[in-house]
């Protein structure tokens, strides 16, 4: 079984007379990624050459990036399937005990190396990455992500902004606010605007107008801390937090302190719950049928969460603070 993460990647306008680059922007995106890598290799550069550096002596790449066609209702849709690659720059091994030098390369060896293996939709921009062994956690992968495409899409798209964000599970929402407490000492959300109308499907008008306003008046982040006097709680998150959350589980992060019902505290952490999917990867044969598998899940992950955003919603007291 092979399980897979996701993130939302997005060129946003910083303009509003600005437009979105749409499905066939994301395509020049990677298209210039995959030309880079062309580049190194025909040139015999080193891979670190275009890596980001990672903690522990270890680089993060782009290492091949293809772009296949498959049938559509309107004609023939576009999907990139590639992989990165995580990996330490050792060109010589020495002896532990001596010191000395017993063996020394050519350049461009490993003592570690991971594939990770992912699938960009650019009609929805959500990125499906392998979630195996070497794929750094959430943080140094945005930062690492962000940093190899943003050179690209500088040049290519100076009038937007790449945002990256990682898909979490509304499951969680659901499940945090339907446990006891005693109350909140402390709210920390943000969320950055999204350029995707196909997830306004699924939100009520207030998180819709929240959307659109943040659009309209140019707001690139949409940050919100709440917190209680020193000595007591909050009886209730504001309603605008609540709406914050549940944008945020495509577009930010929430992070809440509360006093549960025994009056421990605790913190409920959002991106401690990646949504995650997963298919029988040996009964696929081909980098072509592969992608269009893990397309399948990225479609699957974002009806889950819309489905999920709904249910929260048909709960009445979810917004109104009602109980």
């Amino acid at each position: 079984m092979a399980i897979y993460k996701f993130y939302n990647i997005q060129m946003l306008p910083i303009n509003t007379d600005v437009g979105n680059i749409g499905a066939e922007g994301y395509c020049r995106l990677f298209q210039s990624v995959s030309d880079l890598i062309d580049e190194i290799k025909r040139e015999h550069y080193k891979l670190s050459s275009i890596a980001v550096s990672m903690r522990g002596d270890m680089f993060f790449a782009p290492f091949h990036v293809d772009v296949y066609e498959y049938p559509g209702i309107d004609g023939n849709k576009k999907l990139i399937y590639g992989s990165f690659l995580k990996f330490d720059d050792v060109n010589e091994l020495v002896d532990t005990n001596s010191g000395e030098t017993e063996y020394r390369s050519k350049g461009n060896t490993s003592s570690k190396r991971y594939s990770l293996e992912f699938v960009f939709d650019p009609y929805t921009h959500m990125l499906a990455i392998h979630d195996t062994k070497g794929l750094p956690t959430r943080v140094p992968l945005i930062k690492s992500l962000k940093a190899i495409l943003e050179y690209h899409a500088i040049n290519l798209f100076k009038d937007h902004n790449l945002e990256i964000e990682e898909l979490t599970s509304a499951d969680s929402i659901s499940e945090f606010f339907s446990s006891p407490k005693k109350g909140y000492k402390n709210y920390n959300g943000f969320i950055t605007f999204s350029n995707s109308d196909a997830f306004d499907e699924a939100i009520e008008k207030d998180m819709f107008l929240t959307e659109q306003e943040l659009k309209e008046k140019r707001v690139g982040k949409w940050e919100v801390n709440y917190k209680s006097f020193s000595k007591s709680v909050m009886n209730e998150l504001p309603r605008q937090a609540k709406i914050q959350m549940l944008l945020a589980t495509r577009y930010g992060n929430a992070e809440v302190s509360y006093l549960d019902e025994n009056g421990d505290r605790q913190k409920y952490q959002m991106d401690n719950y990646p949504v995650r999917e997963g298919f029988k990867d040996e009964q696929v044969k081909g980098n072509r049928d592969r992608a269009l598998e893990i397309l399948g899940l990225i479609n699957k992950a974002l009806n889950k969460t819309k489905a999920k955003i709904k249910t929260v919603l048909s709960n009445k007291n979810f917004l109104d603070n009602k109980e």
